[in-house]
C-alpha cells in the first residue's frame, strides 16, 4: 500500500506539467493618455499580461468580470493576469470606458499554442471571422483563415459598393491573420469589409469570395 502511494505521488507533478505545459510569454500594454497601447493584443493560452499605468488615474475591469484590478488608482502601478483559456478577452478602464469597446478600452484575444499536427486542422478551410469590436470607433480588428498560399485581397466598402480601403493586396502563406483597420478619416454608418483569395473568375477550389458588415459609430 506504501508503494501504490508513492508511486501516485510521484506521478502526480508530472500530471500536472502536462496539463497544465504551455510556454509563457509575457505581453506588455501601458495606460497613458486615456487609452491602452496597444488595446487590440493577440497572445496564447497561459500567457501573461502585465498592465502598466503611467499617466492618470485608471482601473481595469472585464467586460464578463473574469478579471480587474479593484478601483481606479493614480499611477504608477502594474498588474498581470494568466488567460488560461482560448477566446476574446474585452475590458475597460472603470472612469473613462465602459463595456462593448466604449471609450477606454481594449481586448485581449487568447488563442490556443499551434503545434506541428494541429496546424493541419488550423487551417484546413477558408474563414472570415466577425470584426471586434463591432461597432467600433476608431479601429477594429478583422480575423481571417486561409489553407492554402494564395493571393489575398482584403477591403473596405461603403454601402453603394465603393471601395473606400484597400487592407491587404499581397500573397499570403496558409495561416491565420489578424489586421487592424483605422477609420479616424471615415464617417459615422454602415461599411462592409471583403475577403477575396485567389481568383474567383477561374472556379478553382481555392477560390473565396465573403462579405461582412461592421459599423463605425463615432
Amino acid at each position: 500500500m506504501k508503494k501504490q502511494t508513492f508511486s501516485l505521488l510521484t506521478f502526480l507533478p508530472l500530471l500536472i506539467i502536462s496539463t497544465s505545459g504551455y510556454s509563457q510569454s509575457l505581453h506588455m500594454v501601458e495606460l497613458s493618455n486615456f487609452q491602452f497601447s496597444p488595446n487590440n493584443l493577440t497572445i496564447e493560452v497561459g500567457d501573461i499580461v502585465r498592465w502598466t499605468n503611467v499617466m492618470g488615474i485608471h482601473n481595469i475591469v472585464a467586460d464578463d468580470n473574469s478579471f480587474m484590478n479593484g478601483p481606479a488608482a493614480p499611477a504608477p502601478w502594474t498588474f498581470e493576469h494568466v488567460f488560461t483559456a482560448k477566446g476574446n478577452n474585452p475590458y475597460y478602464c472603470e472612469p473613462h470606458g465602459g463595456p462593448g469597446g466604449s471609450g477606454m478600452s481594449g481586448v485581449i484575444i487568447v488563442e490556443q499554442p499551434v503545434s506541428v499536427s494541429d496546424n493541419e486542422l488550423f487551417v484546413n478551410e477558408f474563414e472570415l471571422n466577425q470584426n471586434y469590436p463591432n461597432p467600433f470607433n476608431p479601429s477594429t480588428t478583422i480575423r481571417y483563415t486561409i489553407p492554402s498560399d494564395g493571393f489575398v485581397k482584403l477591403s473596405v466598402h461603403n454601402t453603394i459598393g465603393e471601395e473606400v480601403r484597400t487592407l491587404i493586396n499581397e500573397f499570403k502563406e496558409a495561416g491565420s491573420y489578424n489586421e487592424n483597420f483605422i477609420a479616424a478619416e471615415l464617417s459615422s454608418g454602415i461599411y462592409f469589409y471583403k475577403l477575396q483569395v485567389g481568383d474567383p473568375s477561374t472556379g478553382s477550389e481555392q477560390s473565396f469570395v465573403q462579405t461582412k458588415k461592421m459599423i463605425l459609430l463615432k
